[in-house]
Formats: structure tokens, C-alpha cells, sequence
């Protein structure tokens, strides 16, 4: 029975680990493309001053 207890664990920490290395990524992609919308914006704004 342990053994198995062990790997449900392992396997539960792993998709964990998964899940919110997914998260991060999305969020910092999501934060990258504010940023880089807000800089053609700034952009145009340079453009048509």
C-alpha cells in the first residue's frame, strides 16, 4: 500500500506543478501583450502628435 500512497502523491505534486506552471505562463503572456498593445498605442499617439 505505500508505495502506491507515494506515487498517488508524487503524481498529485507533479500535475500540480503542471497546472501552475501553465498559469504563470498565461499570465505573463497576458501581461506581454498588454504591455506591447500599450506600446503601439503610444506609438500611434507619437505618430499622429
Amino acid at each position: 500500500m505505500m508505495p502506491i500512497n507515494w506515487l498517488m502523491i508524487f503524481m498529485l505534486y507533479l500535475i500540480c506543478l503542471m497546472f501552475i506552471m501553465i498559469l504563470m505562463n498565461s499570465l505573463l503572456l497576458n501581461f506581454k501583450i498588454k504591455n506591447f498593445k500599450k506600446k503601439i498605442i503610444y506609438k500611434k499617439w507619437k505618430w499622429l502628435w
